[in-house]
């Protein structure tokens, strides 16, 4: 074989190894959804009165480290009215009681592909519908979304179903497109009806997460509960190495996505954090995702899956 022979064969086992190697998005969402399953699965069956909410919370950290991913987001347990958005503080003290009803909401990815998913648990049977509205409405929402149809006619559905229970759904949250690094794409799956949504399309993947509630359906904001951020766009001035630390670890570990508070606390010292993050919200240069919460006294459920549209249909991932 001639030497040019020879750099051809080589070039073209190169080629060979390289095509193998390449994982479609549908597989790479796949993969995170696996893992993002296993998590929900664990937290599941460790979730009982008397746990520490901070446990599971590092439950999940830890296998998402453990299977090579990285979170999409930090770990939610909204408990009782809260809908969304708390995750466990610094040396958080929350431990799970009986009577409460609550939200676990996982995100992992794998090279930026997204899985988002999330169930409801209570300790006793009194609030059993309010789990099966969220349920019913998330499972057969995956069953029907069609590629050419409007996420509307999702909405519709979602609302009849949770109101066939007796039930709202909170209002102003939906399920939403995954983008590569974005949790939450410029499309939208709303929970109520009257809405016409947005166009799907084929190889996009969405959330479909739903809420249902005995409250009023709202999701306020409690300004003094925030305990996940994230890095805004654009460039900011900075004037001390707290706030750049900061930065440079939500850039570069985090690629920009949303991140607990004792994430930072963790990383750079409770100090340090605290003073970085307080001059990066006062600059605009962090969104904040403070709790939200439905009427005092409600109970909320949530569940959630990912799917990818398919011109065959939907492909569950989680």
């Amino acid at each position: 074989m001639s030497e040019d022979e020879q750099k051809t064969q080589v070039e073209e086992e190169k080629t060979e190894v390289k095509e193998e190697k390449e994982e479609t998005p549908l597989e790479m969402y796949q993969k995170a959804g696996k893992v993002a399953h296993e998590i929900l699965q664990t937290l599941k069956d460790m979730a009982k009165p008397g746990v520490k909410a901070l446990d599971l919370s590092e439950k999940a950290d830890a296998m998402i480290a453990e299977a090579g991913m990285k979170p999409a987001f930090p770990l939610n347990i909204a408990i009782n009215n809260h809908a969304a958005h708390y995750t466990c503080p610094w040396e958080d003290d929350l431990i799970l009681q009986e009577g409460d009803v609550v939200k676990i909401d996982v995100g992992v990815h794998y090279k930026g592909f997204i899985a988002d998913t999330a169930l409801t648990v209570a300790f006793d049977d009194v609030h059993n519908d309010l789990i099966k509205a969220s349920k019913e409405a998330t499972e057969t929402a995956v069953k029907v979304i069609r590629v050419g149809n409007y996420t509307g006619k999702l909405g519709d559905l979602i609302e009849n179903i949770i109101e066939g229970y007796g039930f709202s759904t909170v209002k102003d949250l939906s399920g939403h497109l995954l983008m590569p690094y974005l949790v939450h794409g410029p499309k939208t799956i709303p929970n109520v009806s009257g809405r016409k949504g947005n166009l799907i399309l084929q190889d996009e993947a969405y959330a479909i997460e739903t809420f249902a509630t005995t409250g009023a359906g709202e999701s306020k904001p409690d300004k003094t509960k925030l305990y996940i951020v994230r890095l805004a766009e654009g460039r900011f001035p900075l004037r001390t190495r707290a706030a750049k630390d900061v930065r440079n670890l939500l850039d570069r570990e985090y690629h920009r996505m949303p991140v607990a508070t004792r994430w930072i606390y963790k990383a750079l010292g409770p100090a340090k954090a605290k003073m970085g993050i307080r001059e990066l919200i006062n600059v605009g240069a962090l969104y904040q995702y403070h709790v939200l919460s439905d009427t005092s006294g409600s109970f909320v459920s949530q569940h959630e899956h990912t799917v990818y549209m398919t011109e065959e249909g939907p492909v569950q991932t989680t």
